[in-house]
């Protein structure tokens, strides 16, 4: 970290003693504006990671569904097929007799 130094000016107008005074009301400032900055980035960091286990949560389930309504799909075709093939081989089995 930087020394925070005032200008010769402003030393002389204020004395040593305001100087230093002035100095350590900058550092504090520094410091408690920091401190707030990172209390608010955390609070905000902390509800970015909540939002984000919702949505995966959200996405796991949605796609939890999807994999069964494709499933679901698949099974009910394959009853079809097989259906439309016995048909077939039955008029067919009906025509060789």
């Amino acid at each position: 970290m930087e020394t925070l130094l005032l200008p010769s000016v402003v030393r002389e107008k204020l004395g040593e003693s305001a100087s230093k005074a002035l100095i350590e009301m900058f550092v504090d400032a520094h410091r408690l504006s920091t401190a707030s900055f990172e209390q608010r980035l955390a609070e905000e960091l902390s509800k970015v990671r909540f939002e984000i286990a919702h949505a995966r949560s959200d996405m796991t389930n949605a796609v939890s569904n999807l994999k069964f309504d494709l499933l679901k799909w698949c099974f009910l075709f394959w009853i079809g097929q097989l259906a439309a093939m016995t048909a077939i081989l039955g008029l067919l089995l009906q025509r060789v007799r």
